[in-house]
């Protein structure tokens, strides 16, 4: 008898939602060499390169230098991007991060109101060093941290972003054993993730 190789996946999603507008929040976001202006935690994003909004083009992001100097990076290559659906999606094709295949989609969603949602999921190979709910958590912080710099440059009167109705992160993590967390910010904010175990 054959043994079959079980490749193992993860996959998780992250989504909040916020008082800006969708097309504001779209118009600045989906500037794919701009991710610096928008992620905490992104000291350079440039085009290696293609042009905005153009399939096939790379941008390269770093980290600032932590106490050992040591930076992170990654190229990214811009897989798709859909103005009508307010999409777009890519992949890293280089890192010294410990990624292997990883798919990323981004998503702007008009929401009940004058807000919008932001939802940023992932589909990819174990990343060495990494968890899928640590993962997770990356996408969890990198979008409120995304949130509340976009709501201070369309609301200079915004200070915090208290005034997100919803948010959530869910995450699915193929053939390794899974877990919950959950936790709650400033009283008004509504945050899970999860993780589920499947086998083909």
């Amino acid at each position: 008898m054959n043994d079959q190789l079980q490749i193992e996946k993860w996959e998780g999603k992250a989504a909040l939602d916020i008082s800006t507008n969708e097309n504001q929040a779209w118009s600045l976001l989906s500037e794919f060499f701009n991710l610096h202006l928008w992620l905490p935690g992104i000291a350079t994003c440039e085009k290696v390169t293609g042009s905005e909004s153009l399939p096939g083009s790379v941008r390269y992001c770093a980290s600032p230098a932590n106490e050992s100097g040591e930076v992170f990076w990654a190229k990214e290559e811009l897989m798709g991007f859909d103005p009508t659906e307010r999409s777009f999606s890519y992949r890293v094709i280089e890192s010294n991060m410990g990624f292997g295949e990883y798919v990323a989609h981004f998503r702007v969603l008009q929401c009940t109101g004058d807000g919008c949602r932001l939802e940023w999921s992932f589909e990819c190979e174990p990343v060495v060093g990494w968890t899928c709910e640590g993962l997770i958590g990356y996408l969890d912080l990198g979008l409120k941290g995304m949130a509340e710099r976009l709501e201070k440059a369309t609301n200079p009167d915004a200070n915090t972003t208290n005034d997100k109705v919803n948010y959530e992160t869910n995450g699915k993590l193929d053939d390794k054993a899974n877990g919950d967390t959950n936790s709650k910010a400033n009283g008004v904010v509504n945050s899970e993730t999860n993780c589920e175990v499947n086998v083909a």
